[in-house]
């Protein structure tokens, strides 16, 4: 009994470790993806007399709101490190009339003089979309990031939260060529910015740059590089206790694909590959090719449907014409007919005979 009950402790004991690693992974993940004092200090939306709180914009004075909201808190993760369950849009806002941006914590308050040139010479055209779509959001929040020259810190988190929210517009069952280059691109700016980071600001802890050097190889896999990223996968594969139990999990398991060469990656119930971008370019191009063929056809049917209609028309002119004029001539012949000759020929006939000469 006295076995049972030791072993049951040692049992609870090593649960926890577990868990209090697990917890501190998760804590130095959103210090990866910037959980910046603007994220990380947003404070929970407010609900208000009609709805979610309303955000005023410091430049023109526009409200706006955050799009989304979190759901249930869940240690899964995506191998980019996306949270399956965080809404990720609900971060950063942007005004309806200006298009300004920025994170929600930090929104109202009043940008530089520079920024507030730069935002009303090149976001107003998009101002509407911006506030109602979180991708345009996070682009106007990281040109004005670049813009001010923010820490290299808060700028990877607002590059890899812009991926998450590129993700979240893939569609079902299918495969969007020009959003997934765009997450390619995406990718590989988060990828350069980390690797600046890790060379010019790097983490103190040894957990927190086994988890940079692991998002650099994964991200380099997921964006058609895979020898390029395999050899950072394996050393933090080699340091998997340091990196924690989620990071050490990921990055043998992410390792293990970059040296068989694959690119892909879950993906909700689904599967992505960077390589099918280009064959699903050639499909799209080829329905593309084929609906213009077929616009061109129904086109063609119909200038000749039209044409033919014309000719018919013409045809059955020229013939009622024709008609009409047989019918012209046949009245005249009847007509014709029909007179009386000789004696009792009318006056002013051609058949009737001459008069009598005058008497002298």
């Amino acid at each position: 009994m006295k076995d049972l009950k030791i072993a049951m402790k040692k049992r609870r004991n090593e649960e926890a470790l577990g868990a209090g690693r697990l917890a501190r992974t998760v804590v130095a993940l959103a210090a990866l993806a910037l959980l910046t004092a603007e994220a990380s200090a947003a404070p929970p939306s407010r609900a208000a007399a009609h709805g979610a709180r309303r955000y005023i914009c410091p430049i023109d004075g526009g409200h706006t709101v955050a799009v989304g909201d979190d759901g249930k808190s869940s240690l899964r993760r995506y191998s980019d490190l996306e949270q399956p369950t965080r809404a990720y849009t609900n971060l950063v806002l942007a005004c309806p009339k200006c298009g300004y941006a920025n994170w929600k914590a930090s929104f109202e308050t009043p940008p530089s003089a520079t920024a507030v040139h730069y935002v009303r010479s090149h976001f107003r055209r998009s101002a509407k979309k911006a506030a109602n779509d979180p991708v345009v959001a996070y682009q106007h929040h990281l040109n004005l990031l670049h813009l001010r020259r923010a820490p290299l810190r808060e700028q990877i988190g607002a590059a890899l939260f812009y991926t998450y929210v590129l993700k979240r517009k893939r569609p079902y069952g299918g495969l969007d060529p020009k959003l997934e280059r765009k997450l390619v691109k995406a990718r590989i700016r988060v990828a350069k910015l980390l690797k600046m980071a890790m060379k010019n600001d790097p983490p103190t802890r040894a957990r927190g740059r086994l988890e940079w050097e692991y998002l650099i190889g994964e991200l380099q896999r997921l964006t058609g590089k895979p020898k390029a990223g395999v050899e950072s996968l394996q050393s933090v594969c080699k340091q998997k206790r340091k990196a924690g139990h989620t990071i050490g999990r990921l990055s043998c398991e992410m390792a293990h694909r970059a040296t068989n060469g694959e690119t892909w990656e879950d993906y909700r119930d689904g599967v992505f590959d960077v390589r099918g971008i280009e064959s699903a370019e050639k499909q799209a191009k080829k329905v593309a090719l084929q609906a213009k063929a077929a616009e061109i056809a129904a086109k063609k049917r119909a200038a000749d449907e039209a044409k033919a209609k014309a000719a018919a028309e013409k045809v059955k002119a020229a013939q009622e014409e024709a008609r009409a004029r047989e019918e012209a001539k046949a009245a005249e012949r009847r007509n014709k007919a029909a007179q009386p000759k000789g004696k009792d020929a009318a006056p002013g006939d051609p058949l009737a005979p001459p008069p009598p000469p005058t008497a002298k």
